[in-house]
C-alpha cells in the first residue's frame, strides 16, 4: 500500500509479515517511529502497551496520593475570596484534597478513558476529512504514541520519592523541568503558567508520534496529519486556558 506523498512505503501482504513483537514496537516508536508506526498500521495491537500504561498509572497514583497536597489550589483560590470564612476555606480544602486522592487512586481508569477518547476523536477527525482507518488501528497508535508519557511519569515518581515530604499539586507540572512553566509563579501568573506548561517536551513528543502514526492509519501525508492533530491540540489548549483566565480576572478585580 502507499501512504501519502511524503511518507510513501511499499509493503508486502499482511499475511507475509511476521507476528509483531510488542516490546520491540515500544522501543521502536521512541527511536524509529516511522517504520514502527507503518507496521502498527498494518497489524495493530494494543494489549502490551495498554497494560504497561495502566500499571505505570496505578503506581503513579499510589505514590503521588500521599506526597501531593491536592488542597493547595483550593486554598489559594478561596483565600482570594475576601468573603470566605476560615471554616469555608477549610471545608473547600478538605473536599479538594479528598477528590484529588480519589482521582489519584483511579488514575488507571482515567488513563484508559483518556486513551479511548483521544483515539476516537482523532479517528473521527481524520475520517471526516476523507482519511481511512478503523478504531483498532487508532487505539493502537494512541497507546504506542503515549510511551513518552510513561517516561515522564517514571522520572516524576523518582523525583517525588527522592524529595520526600509534601508538594503542592501545581508543582507536578514543572517538577521534571521539561517545560518553561517554572519561570513564572502559578499563583500570580496562572495564564502564563498554564500556557508554558502546555508546551512540554514530552507532550510535543507525544503529538509528533500521533502525527506519524495517524498519517499511516488514515493514509494521508504527514503534513495533513500534522494540521489535524495540531488543530485538535489547539482546541484542547484553549479549553485548558479557560480556568486560569477566570482566575486571573478574579485576581485583578
Amino acid at each position: 500500500m502507499t501512504v501519502g506523498q511524503d511518507n510513501a512505503i511499499t509493503t508486502s501482504a499482511p499475511g507475509a509479515e511476521p507476528k509483531p513483537n510488542s516490546f520491540q514496537r515500544i522501543i521502536g516508536v521512541l527511536f524509529s517511529p516511522d517504520a514502527t508506526f507503518a507496521s502498527i498500521a498494518r497489524r495493530p495491537d494494543w494489549v502490551v502497551p495498554l497494560v504497561l500504561l495502566l500499571l505505570i498509572s496505578l503506581a503513579a497514583g499510589i505514590i503521588i496520593a500521599p506526597h501531593v497536597d491536592f488542597g493547595s489550589a483550593a486554598r489559594e483560590a478561596m483565600e482570594q475570596n475576601k468573603n470566605a470564612s476560615p471554616e469555608q476555606i477549610d471545608k473547600s480544602v478538605r473536599i479538594a484534597a479528598s477528590i484529588g486522592k480519589v482521582f489519584s487512586y483511579i488514575s488507571p481508569v482515567l488513563s484508559l478513558i483518556g486513551l479511548l477518547v483521544i483515539a476516537g476523536v482523532c479517528l473521527l477527525a481524520f475520517r471526516i476529512f476523507g482519511g481511512e482507518g478503523d478504531f483498532k488501528q487508532a487505539f493502537s497508535v494512541t497507546c504506542y504514541a503515549s510511551m513518552p508519557t510513561i517516561l515522564k511519569t517514571v522520572v516524576t515518581l523518582i523525583i517525588i520519592v527522592a524529595k520526600g515530604g509534601i508538594i503542592p499539586a501545581q508543582a507536578l507540572a514543572t517538577i521534571v523541568r521539561s517545560n518553561l512553566g517554572f519561570l513564572v509563579d502559578y499563583k500570580t501568573n496562572p495564564m502564563a503558567f498554564a500556557l508554558l506548561t502546555s508546551f512540554d517536551i514530552f507532550s510535543v513528543w507525544f503529538l509528533a508520534l500521533l502525527i506519524i502514526g495517524f498519517s499511516y492509519v488514515a493514509r494521508v501525508s504527514k503534513a495533513k496529519a500534522a494540521v489535524t492533530i495540531i488543530s485538535l491540540w489547539v482546541i484542547v489548549l484553549l479549553l485548558k486556558l479557560i480556568g486560569p483566565a477566570l482566575q486571573s480576572l478574579r485576581a485583578n478585580k
